[in-house]
């Protein structure tokens, strides 16, 4: 720590790395430039600021707003410009906050070799249909394991309350507590805790519903009939992570307890969404990123892994 009264130096290798992550966002959010419906975005855009799109779109308002603010300050309020560095910027601090997620169990080159990994991967997930609210909601799931590793429990009480005014993806944060918590915490304080994240997640999704009123949706509730007409879904969802959904499940017999349990979530995750969404966008599962990536880590490089796992009390 510096002396007290002393200026703290900045480290240049953290800021370097930072340019690299938002410069990698960027360029994922050029891509997405050219993959994107554009022509339909700025009618999808009015009628989320204005409170007239169908569900669960309209549940998910924060990305709009957030665009419509930057539109404001931008020359010529380009929208389509917005949304592009709005993503490139979101996605970037995702990469930061994985990168420093990783380097709770692994030395600095292996922590960035992570997020570098998941970097190459989200381009890959880019769909055309407009869908605006994935790289908050990366950004807010990473932070979510971000806090849980380094035992910042508190932390995960704003992350819901912000990241369900996004998507309600978030919902995975009380389980994900639950699990990496379960014979750790006193028995009351887990319970207690775990009942206010699920509390607080469904007083903000369902104070959206209040709010914007209940609404059609635009797509079928149950998609399981179209996700298994055919191999190919199942395909894309196994090309997102390729042979990392192996070596992750290897990965849990010698990674670290949190992960261990948290790998429990990952079934369940990818039912859920082959009955409710189309899991062809395989955006849907870069929330399982932070699972997958580390754990196989524990297999590719173990001479990346720091000697001993950092005890830190959850708070």
């Amino acid at each position: 720590m510096p002396a007290p009264g002393k200026k703290r130096r900045i480290n240049s290798r953290e800021v370097g790395l930072l340019c690299v992550y938002l410069g990698l966002g960027l360029c994922s959010g050029a891509v997405w430039m050219n993959i994107a419906n554009l022509q339909a975005l700025p009618q999808w855009h009015v009628d989320m600021i204005t409170g007239s799109a169908p569900a669960p779109n309209q549940y998910r308002p924060l990305t709009p707003w957030l665009a419509e603010g930057l539109r404001l300050v931008l020359p010529g309020q380009n929208l389509f410009y917005a949304y592009m560095l709005l993503r490139g910027i979101v996605t970037g601090l995702a990469l930061f906050a994985f990168d420093r997620y990783m380097r709770v169990w692994f030395a600095p080159a292996g922590a960035a070799a992570g997020a570098l990994a998941l970097a190459a991967i989200i381009p890959f997930t880019y769909y055309r249909v407009v869908q605006e609210s994935d790289p908050l909601n990366l950004l807010v799931i990473t932070l979510a394991f971000l806090a849980l590793a380094r035992g910042r429990d508190l932390w995960l009480l704003p992350l819901v309350f912000v990241g369900t005014v996004n998507r309600e993806t978030t919902a995975m944060i009380p389980a994900l507590y639950l699990l990496a918590r379960w014979g750790q915490e006193p028995p009351r304080r887990l319970a207690w805790r775990t009942t206010l994240l699920a509390a607080s997640w469904a007083a903000v999704y369902f104070g959206l519903i209040a709010l914007y009123t209940w609404r059609a949706y635009y797509c079928d509730k149950i998609m399981w009939p179209r996700n298994a007409a055919s191999l190919f879904p199942t395909i894309q969802v196994i090309m997102v992570y390729g042979a990392l959904w192996v070596l992750a499940a290897l990965g849990a017999r010698q990674g670290p307890p949190m992960l261990r349990r948290a790998i429990w979530l990952v079934p369940p995750y990818i039912g859920l969404h082959y009955v409710v969404a189309m899991v062809n966008e395989v955006r849907l599962f870069l929330p399982l990123a932070p699972i997958i990536i580390p754990l196989s880590w524990f297999v590719l490089f173990p001479e990346a892994r720091l000697t001993a796992e950092p005890l830190r009390r959850p708070r």
